[in-house]
């Protein structure tokens, strides 16, 4: 009650009629709808310096759930956190799959994957995996920079290592980017079909990736370097690296079902899991990413599925594997066509203190799928 008693009355007003204009939709808060909160990092209307107020004031939080409001305000800082953290994602998987037919399209407004999450299929589950992962990797990382006001280092890490090293330094606070990475992003999950198990095997597999590609790090201490004793801490991965994980994860993926035990004594819990379609084949691990539902073939444009088709992408003539124009073009054939490009070359560097660089020009040849 403090805080909205320091507020004007009009002001006090506005803000509650804006809280009882949230549609009851908005409660039961579908799939992967806190993906809308991307730009919040960057947007104008967010009030960093009123815990209370900036949960109403900036639109876009209104697409999460109570809970995930919560954790927010319980956690000052970490809004931003959340936020660079699936920036980061959206980069990664456009970078993990710019040369395959789905490249990971992305539009402004709460539905940034676009309609493909309504679909069980790999690249659903990749999505799910690597917006997992970037939060995981973004908090943890702020928590060890100082900026999440409820989380510090992993200092836990203390004493002798081994014969020549200890424990010391800054460790990356993994269990907390876990822990509030499972809080967070898992509550917006509701249900209990395959959809939604699918989805929180696959956020798990994310966070997971993240802690399993952790790595010490150790800096040298003795006289001229000689590094008779290291001081060691643990540090995040790239999120390159766990992108490149999660990708051949995706490419390896085991199709699902539900699990049945045949047991009426088994209690709904033990129901709830995940079997492989193909009795031959080894359950799923918890690294694994799992689908249930044939992908489209991304080849041409479906409203429907929210395919946009491989049309005018460009493609490699020369290359046998995905990125080349036949597989790419899905066997429509591509145009050529040639390109004069001028760009900065043969700079040299002038004390103190320009550069100059001539203008070249050259063609470049260009292939895009028909």
């Amino acid at each position: 009650m403090g805080h909205w008693a320091l507020l004007p009355g009009w002001v006090s007003a506005a803000l509650l009629l804006a809280l009882a204009a949230l549609p009851a939709a908005l409660a039961a808060n579908s799939s992967g709808r806190w993906w809308g909160i991307v730009n919040v990092a960057s947007s104008t209307n967010l009030l960093t310096d009123s815990k209370s107020l900036q949960l109403v004031l900036e639109p876009s939080l209104q697409l999460l759930s109570r809970k995930q409001r919560r954790l927010i305000r319980q956690n000052p800082g970490i809004l931003h956190s959340v936020s660079g953290g699936l920036q980061s994602a959206v980069r990664e998987c456009k970078w993990q799959f710019r040369n395959r037919r789905w490249n990971c399209p992305t539009a402004s407004g709460p539905h940034l994957f676009g309609k493909i999450v309504n679909r069980g299929c790999r690249e659903t589950a990749f999505i799910f995996a690597i917006t997992s992962a970037g939060v995981t990797h973004s908090v943890a990382r702020s928590c060890s920079e100082g900026s999440i006001e409820s989380c510090t280092c992993d200092y836990r890490r203390r004493g002798p290592g081994g014969p020549d090293w200890h424990w010391g330094g800054c460790s990356d606070n993994i269990d907390f980017g876990r822990l509030f990475g499972r809080e967070f992003v898992d509550s917006g999950e509701k249900g209990r079909d395959l959809r939604f198990l699918m989805n929180l095997h696959n956020n798990e597999a994310g966070r997971t990736t993240v802690f399993s590609e952790m790595r010490q790090e150790c800096k040298c201490h003795g006289m001229s370097g000689s590094c008779t004793v290291r001081t060691c801490w643990m540090r995040l991965p790239t999120l390159r690296a766990v992108g490149d994980v999660l990708r051949d994860r995706f490419d390896g993926a085991s199709r699902v079902l539900y699990g049945n035990r045949g047991n009426n004594r088994a209690s709904r819990a033990e129901l709830l899991r995940l079997e492989p379609e193909d009795p031959a084949h080894k359950p799923p691990s918890p690294h694994d990413l799992v689908y249930f539902e044939k992908s489209p073939n991304f080849c041409t444009y479906s409203g429907r599925l929210g395919t946009a088709g491989t049309a005018g992408r460009a493609c490699n003539s020369s290359s046998p594997a995905l990125d080349g124009c036949e597989l790419l073009c899905c066997g429509r054939g591509h145009r050529t066509r040639t390109q004069r490009v001028t760009e900065r070359c043969n700079c040299t560097f002038h004390w103190c203190c320009h550069v100059s660089c001539r203008n070249c020009t050259h063609t470049r040849v260009l292939h895009e799928c028909l």
